[in-house]
């Protein structure tokens, strides 16, 4: 299954250290986009917010299709990326907090395992070592989360708001959000195996 690599050409383009790119530009948008969309959850505009939220995750694809496509790897691009992503499971699961789209317990996961894998990254870039490869199952249930989220708006606007959700896309967002959360916990065991493998040779 080559989803993740659609794009890639039979001879891999050398990471390069530009900084004005197609896929930077898309990354650096959907970090700009993220105040607005705050917003418009907690304010209650939840239609735009939905398109916001699907623009995003597309993009999310798009930028490393095109960056394998048009021979845009970047160093910093490898960087803004899952920055991206982070930073979104941060300000939208506040958002969707905040607007009684999800429970508290429920965003806490996904952040108590990105703080854990960011720090054991800073450790690791301290020591002079580099961090772990993103692993498929990583790439996954990124993606998987990120479908997650406008899903379960999707179920508010269809049906009577957040205390009245549309079942059957409620039922889909949770599962969505249940089974890649866990995947998100398998990618983190990955990484740690990983490390650990390369800290026994």
């Amino acid at each position: 299954m080559r989803v993740f690599d659609i794009g890639a050409k039979d001879e891999p383009g050398e990471v390069s250290d530009r900084i004005v790119t197609i896929p930077n530009a898309l990354s650096l948008a959907r970090l700009l986009i993220l105040p607005v969309l705050y917003l418009d959850l907690v304010d209650g505009r939840l239609i735009r917010a939905f398109v916001l939220l699907v623009v995003f995750a597309a993009t999310d694809w798009l930028d490393g299709y095109l960056a394998r496509r048009l021979d845009q790897v970047s160093r910093i691009g490898t960087l803004l990326d899952p920055i991206s992503d982070r930073a979104l499971f941060l300000v939208v699961g506040i958002a969707f907090v905040v607007a009684d789209l999800l429970p508290l317990w429920a965003l806490l996961l996904l952040l108590v395992r990105d703080v854990a894998v960011m720090a054991a990254g800073a450790i690791l870039l301290a020591g002079g070592a580099q961090p772990p490869a993103v692993t498929r199952t990583g790439k996954a249930a990124t993606f998987g989360l990120m479908w997650a989220f406008p899903t379960l708006l999707l179920a508010a606007i269809v049906g009577d708001g957040a205390t009245d959700p549309q079942p059957v896309l409620h039922v889909l967002g949770w599962a969505f959000y249940a089974s890649n959360t866990v995947l998100y916990y398998v990618s983190a065991g990955q990484y740690a195996g990983d490390v650990w493998r390369r800290r026994s040779r």
